[in-house]
Parts: structure tokens; C-alpha cells; sequence
């Protein structure tokens, strides 16, 4: 093959053969890292030799032009809506090119031309706004809360949150004039898999993770506590010990959790069978039983050798979910199958309730739910929809100052061409699970919509390259589905995102975020809110960054000096003289009073030391200068309103750090209460106001 070949096919598949890093350098890609990538890319999503695509996606209100197939003698179209009107006409001409005209029924209708028929998506120019979330309501600019759901305390909880305790803060947050509250991810994980637990690393984002269900979704108090009971007290004392712990460990909490569900489930369920849970079954149709097969499969295997974790390692007529073999499989573990969709229909009513108290309590935007960027490539999506996914590269991050070799999640993400080639239906019933009970959904990496870093597998992730998707098409789809749900979407655009993607998402209503650390001009200042961005959502932190409190003590400092994680030539003396630096000019920010000339310090502006109780002012301080922000809705994560100085995620480790297992303390039907949340809740309050 020679190189013309080689950029020909790169170019076809949407492969980049250069990178541009942080500094402007340019990179190639070399050879053997194409040709690795291609030979992922290449086996999906095969071109259909005739006909129109599965799928077309337009705006309402626009001309669409079109490429029918050769030979085609048609000029006029049929369109039939999702409501059943039928619309007839000639095409148009755009430049020669044929073109439908513009439709003002948003939705995806049949679309037929001659002897072609496809699925015509029509979209809403951008996605509802905050003002249509919040029904054109004066006074008050919306605010929310943030919080990890696992990190939620419930007496009983048995050492992992639960979607029952989101519920309980929505309700107190509502009542402090919060509209809405932000979680973590909720995607579903591996049963047999304990230990792995980052909410953004899930076997499929298309269900939920059953160790976030709250029994009492379903069961009565008293049903719940008589099954703990029938454990055995050595259950009953080690769930007392998990609940108290200050960390969560995962595999002896998951382990405890699945025993009371398997309880509850054949005790209550298997004699009497709800009707809602057939329902449920029904519904969710051959995805359900696929993941609750693939869960059932997982176990199995795990249990049978070290690859058993791996479908790909599986025998080779159990990779595929419908084989003859997976189907005996199925009835002959039918029982084990009925448990994980119990399950799954457990935490489908606990996400429902949580969703409802939200909105009961006057939440106007309600929960916000979280998409991860990618899903584990050994994981139940992948087993079941492996043309749809890129089951051979993962995703990542090229190589840049902070991490020198790069940044491989393990995670893969879809093919450009198994999505077109399945009508965007796997993109498009991702984003819909997300929305399915919430008012809101935040893409991480929203970035992904237009390119990703994709690593061949077994490479390292310098050996990666840059690989294009059709955003275009899955903005516009984005618009649709969080239109049909009336929800807004925030994306996480953190990091190197060029002009042309912000201004598309702009336009698309797609909010990116404004986090108080990154809100700097190029000279350092700390900007003033007034001019952060009026498409974006204020925040204090993320979850990946650190604490208000953390980041003025230099604690996230400790933690790299700890773990050895810095760039080349970097140690912690010079990182702590930086944060010293960093926090003159944040306090210098936001003890300002005026963003004017005549701007004046605020009486008493000493800079706090950088201790606990100097912390615990600048939190109050930092809480009221985000909320004074233009954006149109505020989140401040628990973690700040608490003042706590630890963050739930250290990126770039995997151990050393806690990562994903701290808990809140206290209860939740008491966290905002205490004097700091109330103090920091009512700054929160007055800056929105003002």
C-alpha cells in the first residue's frame, strides 16, 4: 500500500493523519498507527449499495438537500409523521441538487421517494433554554445543587447512596430555592465486576446501576428490614460497620447490597410477580433482555478464569447475543436472567421517584443526569451492539505537558460508521436512557460530538490519532431528543475546544461550563462574573477538580506530590509557590467590589491564610462570586457548600487516591442544614438574586 492509499483511507473513515497539541506544534501519525486503525474502522458499518441512508437528519424550517441514489427518476416525496399526517409533493432544487422543502413537524417521520424510504429526523433549531425550563418565572436566576449519588448517606443505605437519597435532597434543596440538582452518572456497571466503580467507566449506558436502587421504591420498610434481618446478623453488623465507614469499599458493600436484592426478589417477587414489572419487561424488549443475559453470561464466566471478564475472550458462539447457544444459555439460567431485570425495573422506579420528588417539590429544571463519554469495551453494550462500537480502540488523550505519554480512559466510544449505518440509532437511545427521567442531561466530553482521540488496542496512547463524527447530525439530534423531553443540555467543554465547536453548540442551545479555576485571562486574572459567558453554566468545581477548600489549603498539591504525579521538571515547591500566586489574584477577584475603574476592595479584604478557617471563608467568598455570574443557571457541588477539602476524583490515577468512595457526611436529611451550608446557601441566594 502506498501513503496516497493510506491518507485516501484515513481520510474516507474520518481519520486525521496530523494532530495539533497545546502549544501549536504539529504532529503525523505514523503508518502502522493508521493501518492499526483502520483495520478497526474499515470493519464497520458496510456502505448500502443502493437506496437512500437510514437515516436524514434536517431542521425544521430549512430546505434539505439530498443525494438519491443513481438511476433514481423520482421528483416527488411522501412523508409520513410520527402523528400519521401524510405529506406529498415535488422536490426542490438547491444548486442543481434535489431537496426536500422545509417541514415544521419536529419528530422522525418515513420518508419515501420513488422506491427509497428512510427515516427523515427532524430537529428544533437548538435545545429548550433555561427561560422555557423555567416558564418565563421572573425574579430569582436559577441555581442547583451538585452531588455524587454514591456518596449520599440514608440510614440503612448499607454503605453506598442511593437514588432514594437524591429524592431527599431535591426536596431539601427545593425548599432553599433550588430548581435543579445535578448527580453523577447512574449507568449501569457489572454485577460480577465489584471492584470497578467508576461511574464513568459503565457496561452500558443504556440502563441503570442497580447498586444506586433503593429497595424502598418498591418494598415497604418493614419487608426491607425483616430481609436484612433474615441475612443473618453477620450481615447485619458488617452493613452497620459499611455504613459508618467514612470511604465506601465497593466489593463488600456491593456484595452486601445484591444479597438483600436476591432476597427481596425471591421472597416477594418470584411468588407474586408484579404486573408493572412484566410491563417493564415488555417494554424495554430485547435491549433489556440482552443486558440482563449479558449480566448473567458475565458472572459465569468470571468465575471461570481470568479472561472470563472479557466477552471478546469468551467461547466464540457465546460473543454473540443472538447465537442459538446464548438463547439455551438464557433458559437455562432463566432465573438468574429474571433477577437482573428485577433489578433493573428496581432502579427504573427509583430514578422515576427521585425525577418526581424533584419535580413535586417545585424544582423547576429537576434532576440533571450525567453521559459518560464512553463505555467499558468488555461491557454489555459492546456485546450487543458490536457494529455500532469501535470494539477494537479505546479513547483517550494525545500526549500534552501534563501527561506526556497521553491518556488511555479504556473506554471506546461508537463508529462514525456503524452510527450512520444504524440510522444513529445506538447515539440516539443513549441520549434518550439519559433523558429518560430528568430535566436536564450534562454530556461529558461534549467535545466527542465532533472528534475524539482514538488509540489502536494494545497501542499506547501516543500511537493514537484524531477521528471525526458527523456533528452536524448528532447536535441536531441532541436538539431533538432534549426537545421531546424538555430538558436542557449542558456540555462539559473543559480543555482545548476550538471557536468553531463553541459556536456550533451555541447555536445547537448547548450549554458549555464555566468553572471558577479556568476562568482566567491570559495574563492570569481571575475574571470577574460579569464576564463569563451567558451560554454556559457556573460552577465552583467539577468532580475531577478540586474543592474550593482543597484548592486554597493545596491539598489536590499533597495528593501529586504523594503519588508522584506531575509533569517533567515540575516538583512541589514550584507548585505550591503557583498556588501561592493563584491565590492572591482569586481573592484580589472576589473581594473586589465592582468590575469597574473605580473598583474598591470590600472592607476587611485580608487575604484569609491558607489553613482550614481561612478556607472555610474563601468558600463563602468563591460561592457568592460564581453566583453572581451571567450564566443563566449556578451549580455549586455539595462538596463546597460543606466546605470539604477532599475531591471525589483524582484524573490520571487509579490507585493511592480514594477515588469514587467518599461519602458525605452526615445524613442526607440533614446536610443543609448545619450553620456553614445555610451561610453558603444564602450567598448563593443573594448572588443569584442580584
Amino acid at each position: 500500500m502506498n501513503n496516497r492509499d493510506l491518507v485516501d483511507r484515513a481520510r474516507h473513515v474520518g481519520l486525521s493523519m496530523r494532530w495539533r497539541d497545546a502549544a501549536g506544534q504539529i504532529h503525523r501519525v505514523s503508518n502502522e498507527s493508521v493501518r492499526r486503525l483502520l483495520a478497526v474502522l474499515e470493519g464497520h458499518g458496510a456502505p448500502v449499495a443502493a437506496g437512500l441512508p437510514p437515516m436524514i437528519v434536517t431542521v425544521m424550517g430549512q430546505l434539505t438537500p439530498l443525494s438519491l441514489p443513481d438511476g433514481t427518476q423520482a421528483t416527488d416525496f411522501r412523508l409520513e409523521t410520527e402523528t400519521g399526517e401524510v405529506v406529498e409533493g415535488p422536490l426542490r432544487r438547491i444548486r442543481g441538487r434535489p431537496a426536500l422543502p422545509p417541514f415544521r413537524s419536529c419528530g422522525y417521520h418515513h420518508l419515501s421517494i420513488g422506491p427509497h424510504a428512510t427515516t427523515l429526523a427532524v430537529a428544533p433549531p437548538a435545545c429548550p433554554t433555561i427561560d422555557a425550563r423555567m416558564d418565563g418565572a421572573g425574579g430569582m436566576r436559577p441555581w442547583g445543587v451538585g452531588a455524587q449519588v454514591y456518596g449520599l448517606r440514608t440510614p440503612g443505605d448499607g454503605g453506598i447512596g442511593h437514588l432514594g437519597a437524591v429524592a431527599t435532597l431535591s426536596r431539601l434543596a427545593a425548599a432553599r430555592g433550588a430548581d435543579a440538582l445535578a448527580i453523577s452518572p447512574v449507568h449501569a456497571m457489572f454485577a460480577a465486576r465489584p471492584d470497578q466503580y467508576s461511574p464513568y467507566s459503565p457496561s452500558s449506558r443504556l440502563f441503570l446501576n442497580v447498586l444506586l436502587a433503593d429497595p424502598l421504591a418498591v418494598f415497604d420498610t418493614a419487608t426491607v428490614q425483616a430481609a436484612a434481618l433474615r441475612n443473618g446478623r453477620a450481615y447485619v453488623d458488617t452493613v452497620r460497620m459499611l455504613e459508618d465507614a467514612p470511604l465506601i469499599d465497593w466489593p463488600q458493600a456491593a456484595a452486601r447490597r445484591y444479597e438483600l436484592l436476591r432476597r427481596l426478589y425471591e421472597e416477594r417477587i418470584v411468588p407474586h410477580p408484579p404486573a408493572e414489572l412484566a410491563e417493564f419487561r415488555k417494554m424495554r424488549g430485547v435491549a433489556l433482555e440482552q443486558h440482563a443475559v449479558f449480566e448473567t453470561l458475565h458472572a459465569y464466566f468470571s468465575t471461570r478464569g481470568g479472561r472470563g471478564g472479557d466477552w471478546r475472550q469468551w467461547p466464540v458462539a457465546m460473543r454473540r447475543p443472538d447465537s442459538p447457544e446464548v438463547a439455551r444459555f438464557a433458559y437455562e439460567f432463566a432465573s438468574d436472567v429474571n433477577f437482573h431485570v428485577f433489578v433493573q425495573w428496581l432502579a427504573a422506579r427509583s430514578m422515576e421517584q427521585a425525577c418526581g420528588a424533584a419535580r413535586a417539590v417545585g424544582m423547576r429544571i429537576g434532576l440533571v443526569a450525567d453521559m459518560a463519554v464512553g463505555v467499558d469495551p468488555t461491557g454489555s453494550e459492546c456485546w450487543s451492539r458490536q457494529q455500532e462500537f469501535l470494539v477494537g480502540a479505546s479513547i483517550g488523550a494525545p500526549p500534552d505537558a501534563l501527561s506526556p505519554v497521553g491518556q488511555d480512559w479504556g473506554l471506546t466510544t461508537f463508529s462514525p460508521a456503524g452510527l450512520r449505518a444504524g440510522g444513529y440509532r445506538a447515539f440516539i437511545e443513549t441520549v434518550r436512557a439519559g433523558l429518560a427521567h430528568a430535566g436536564g442531561i450534562r454530556i461529558d466530553h461534549v467535545m466527542a460530538l465532533e472528534r475524539l482521540w482514538v488509540i489502536p488496542q494494545g497501542g499506547t496512547s501516543a500511537e493514537g490519532a484524531y477521528l471525526s463524527f458527523p456533528v452536524r447530525d448528532l447536535m441536531r439530534l441532541v436538539a431533538l431528543e432534549a426537545a421531546r423531553a424538555n430538558a436542557i443540555v449542558i456540555g462539559e467543554d473543559l480543555g482545548t475546544v476550538t471557536s468553531a465547536f463553541r459556536t456550533m453548540a451555541h447555536k445547537h442551545g448547548i450549554m458549555g461550563m464555566n468553572v471558577l479555576f479556568f476562568e482566567r485571562t491570559p495574563q492570569g486574572a481571575f475574571r470577574p462574573p460579569v464576564t463569563w459567558s451567558a451560554n454556559a453554566t457556573a460552577m465552583t468545581t467539577t468532580h475531577d477538580l478540586p474543592t474550593v477548600a482543597g484548592w486554597w489549603q493545596g491539598t489536590d498539591i499533597d495528593w501529586r506530590v504523594k503519588l508522584g504525579q506531575m509533569a517533567p521538571g515540575v516538583d512541589g515547591v514550584t507548585l505550591k509557590d503557583e498556588r501561592e500566586n493563584d491565590r492572591t489574584a482569586l481573592w484580589a477577584a472576589m473581594t473586589t467590589s465592582s468590575a469597574g475603574p473605580a473598583a474598591r476592595r470590600k472592607p476587611g479584604a485580608e487575604k484569609p491564610p491558607a489553613t482550614a478557617a481561612g478556607a472555610a471563608r474563601v468558600v463563602d467568598e468563591a460561592i457568592g462570586f460564581v453566583a453572581r455570574a451571567v450564566c443563566p443557571l449556578a451549580v455549586i457541588p455539595l462538596e463546597d457548600l460543606l466546605g470539604l477539602h477532599e475531591q471525589p476524583n483524582l484524573p490520571g490515577t487509579t490507585s493511592g487516591h480514594p477515588n469514587w468512595c467518599r461519602r458525605y457526611p452526615g445524613m442526607t436529611a440533614t446536610v443543609l442544614s448545619g450553620v456553614d451550608a445555610r451561610r453558603r446557601l444564602g450567598r448563593l441566594r443573594a448572588g443569584r438574586s442580584s
